[in-house]
C-alpha cells in the first residue's frame, strides 16, 4: 500500500552518512573512525551528528516516496533510542518479554516453518498467518534489518518490533490498505512510543478521504486506545507459541 508507515520490508539501504562509513579498509572492512567495529552483522556505526544526517535524509526521501519503507526502517533507527530503552524495560519486566530478550527469536520463513503452518486447521493463528501472507504475497524473511541502533540488545528489540507487525496484522483483523496501516500505526505508537510511529501516524492520514478521516477520528482512535488499555505490551507476547 503507498504509505510512508506500511511494509517495513522489502528493500534495506544504506544511508552513506558524513560522520559514518569513509571507505574499505584492508581485507573488506569498512573503516568507521572514533566508532569502533560493527556491534553486530548489519550495524552501521554512527556519532549523534550522523544520526541527525541519517533521519534528515530518511524522513524527506520517505515523504518524497511513501513506499520506500527501507527509509522509514532507518528513520526509526536514527530516532528511537529512548522509545527502545522504555520497549526493552517493559520486556525485561515481564517473564514472556525477559524469555524473548534470552531466546532472541527472529521470524522468518524457516524459523516459522511456514509449510508446515499452511496445513494446520483453517481455525488455528498460526494457519491464519500463513494464508494472511501468502494473500499478500509477503514473506518473512523481507523485513529491513536494522543498522544504526549503536546497542545489540536494542537493535534485537527494534528487529522484533518490525518483525510482529504482521503478527498484529493477524489478530487485529486489521487490513492493508492506507486506512488499515494507519490505524495499526496508532497502535503502534500507543504501545511502543516510536518517533517513527508517531510521523506515519500524523502524515498517513493524508492520504485518507474526508469521509476515512471522520472515522479515523470518531472509531478508529478510541478503538486503538482501549485495545492499548486492555491489551499486553505488543512485545510480551511470544506470538510463534500461539499457532
Amino acid at each position: 500500500p503507498p504509505l510512508m508507515a506500511a511494509r517495513m520490508s522489502r528493500r534495506t539501504t544504506v544511508i552513506r552518512s558524513p560522520m559514518g562509513a569513509r571507505g574499505m579498509a584492508e581485507g573488506g572492512q569498512r573503516e568507521r573512525p572514533g566508532r569502533g567495529e560493527p556491534l553486530y552483522e548489519t550495524h552501521v556505526p554512527t556519532t549523534l551528528l550522523g544520526k541527525v544526517f541519517v533521519a534528515t535524509q530518511s524522513a524527506f526521501g520517505a515523504l518524497r516516496d511513501p513506499e520506500r519503507a527501507d527509509l522509514v526502517a532507518s528513520l526509526g533507527d536514527a530516532t528511537g533510542h529512548d522509545a527502545l530503552v522504555r520497549m526493552r524495560d517493559a520486556m525485561l519486566a515481564d517473564p514472556v518479554g525477559r524469555q524473548i530478550l534470552e531466546e532472541r527469536p527472529c521470524v522468518t520463513e524457516g524459523s516459522l516453518r511456514v509449510w508446515e503452518l499452511r496445513q494446520l486447521p483453517s481455525n488455528t493463528f498460526g494457519r491464519a498467518y500463513a494464508d494472511f501472507m501468502d494473500g499478500h504475497g509477503f514473506v518473512a524473511d523481507d523485513r529491513a534489518r536494522v543498522q544504526y541502533v549503536d546497542d545489540p540488545e536494542l537493535a534485537y528489540v527494534m528487529q522484533r518490533y518490525r518483525e510482529v507487525h504482521d503478527f498484529v496484522h493477524v489478530l487485529t483483523g486489521l487490513g492493508t490498505t492506507v486506512e488499515g496501516e494507519i490505524v495499526q500505526k496508532w497502535l503502534e505508537l500507543l504501545h511502543t512510543g516510536l518517533p517513527v510511529c508517531l510521523l506515519s501516524a500524523l502524515v498517513g492520514p493524508l492520504k485518507l478521504t474526508p469521509s476515512q478521516h471522520l472515522r479515523l477520528a470518531t472509531e478508529w482512535v478510541p478503538w486503538v486506545a482501549r485495545c492499548s488499555s486492555h491489551s499486553p505490551f505488543m512485545l510480551n507476547i511470544y506470538y510463534e507459541k500461539l499457532f
